[in-house]
Order: C-alpha cells, then structure tokens, then sequence
C-alpha cells in the first residue's frame, strides 16, 4: 500500500480478518521508518492505542520483538534502558509458518556464498515494569519494527503464560524448549488465515494487537471485536488517492 503523499495524514487499510475481528495496516515506506515519517506515524500509533484502550477498559502490555536477521539495529538500543524497563526475556513463534528449528546439513550444504541462513531463533522482552516505563520503551523503540503491544484484561505474567500454553507443544526442537514465555508474532499471512482464531485470539482474549511488521511494511492493528467505530472515533476518513483506502490526518 503507497504511503500518503500527504506529509499531514498516515495512509491506512483494512486487512482481510476472519470475523468478528477486524485488522487494519498504517502504512509506512519502510524499516527502520524514516525520521520524516516516524513521529507522524506514532502519533496516530498512540492515538488509536488510547481510544482502544478506552472502550475495552483492558491494560497494556509492550513487548519488543528483536530480530538478528530483520532489525538487528534495535538490540543496542534496549541495553541502556534495562534497568527502567527490566524486560523479560521470551521466545516469539509466527504463528503462519513452520516451527522454529536448528539449521540443518542441507541448509549449510546448500547455501549460496555471501547467502545468509533463515533467523534461528526470534527473541521477545516483555517490558515488566509501570505504564510510564512502557510508553517510553514504545517512544524509544517506535521505527525499528519492534514494538507490539498487547491490549488485555490479563494481567502481564497470565498473558505471557497464556501464550506459553499455547505455543510451546507446536516446538519439536529441545534447543528452543527452555525460555520463560512464548509470544505469537503476527503478520498480514497470519491474520488473514484461519489459525488466527486458534491461537492469538485465545491468547489476546477479546483483545488487540499492534505490531510494527517489517513483513507487511507498516503497523497492524487487530482487534478481536469491531475496529471500525474506533477508526471513525479517532479521525479517519476515506483517502481521495486510494480507492478503499483511509487515511488520519495529523494535527
């Protein structure tokens, strides 16, 4: 989906969702987000954050999901601010593709030179402190394709082994067995299959996900009830460049 030509108003479109959920894309041109786009796109990022959060009355939880292969930029960025956001380390399992696995001889035997091996293992911290300590992982972290809050009347350790109850019978490999969470990573593929009802939305419980996804180019917005309300709550309107397209304009 093409980003606005607007500088003052984020483009966005609603994703294909088994119902009653719905799912929405804000686009964006790329990752890491560039500068000129970023603080327009966390704002709108932050605005529907909030109006969600009103209507379910849910907490929010941040999670940062770091990635050697797709942003390897954002793990130096998580260090120096450890000790504010103590983050607990989990494991994240895409919830549309094969179990995590070790490398295997054909791998090796059959990479190309200068090629590099699929990601082994996709790291999640969970932001274990105050809601002031989340909004500021979120702020610092926002442009990396890291950041996903969960939206749920769950409190964080009942969502983390939720989500741990779920996802760890599907990994046959011992290696990835032993972490102390397991996440659902969700991407456009995801949402859109029929696997989303089995896994996270049991896992979110009538709640939402917004993800940066480096996959779908953009931030995903899944509800588990109707999203559309809050979208004409928060401003969006129909975009004259995109047919079926929406777009926020920025204040």
């Amino acid at each position: 989906m093409p980003v606005s030509k607007n500088p003052q108003r984020v483009s966005l479109r609603m994703l294909p969702c088994p119902a009653p959920a719905e799912a929405v894309l804000l686009a964006c041109s790329g990752f890491p987000i560039p500068e000129a786009e970023r603080a327009d796109l966390l704002s709108c990022v932050s605005l529907l954050s909030r109006a969600l959060i009103l209507r379910s009355k849910a907490l929010s939880h941040v999670f940062l999901h770091i990635s050697s292969s797709q942003n390897p930029a954002a793990a130096p960025m998580l260090s120096p601010h450890a000790r504010k956001w103590m983050p607990e380390l989990g494991f994240g399992v895409w919830l549309a593709r094969n179990p995590p696995s070790l490398w295997t001889r054909e791998e090796f035997e059959n990479l190309e030179p200068g090629g590099q091996l699929r990601p082994m293992a996709e790291l999640v911290f969970r932001i274990t402190t105050d809601d002031a300590a989340k909004d500021h992982a979120r702020s610092i972290m926002f442009g990396t394709g890291a950041v996903i809050e969960v939206q749920s009347r769950d409190d964080g350790a009942t969502l983390a082994r939720r989500g741990t109850q779920l996802l760890l019978p599907t990994i046959q490999d011992d290696a990835f067995k032993s972490y102390p969470f397991y996440f659902p990573l969700l991407d456009g593929a995801a949402i859109a299959g029929r696997l989303l009802r089995a896994t996270a939305g049991l896992v979110v419980r009538r709640g939402v996900y917004i993800g940066e996804s480096i996959e779908d180019c953009g931030v995903l917005a899944l509800s588990l009830e109707s999203i559309r309300p809050v979208l004409d709550q928060v401003g969006a309107i129909p975009d004259p460049d995109t047919p079926g397209g929406l777009v926020i304009p920025v204040k």
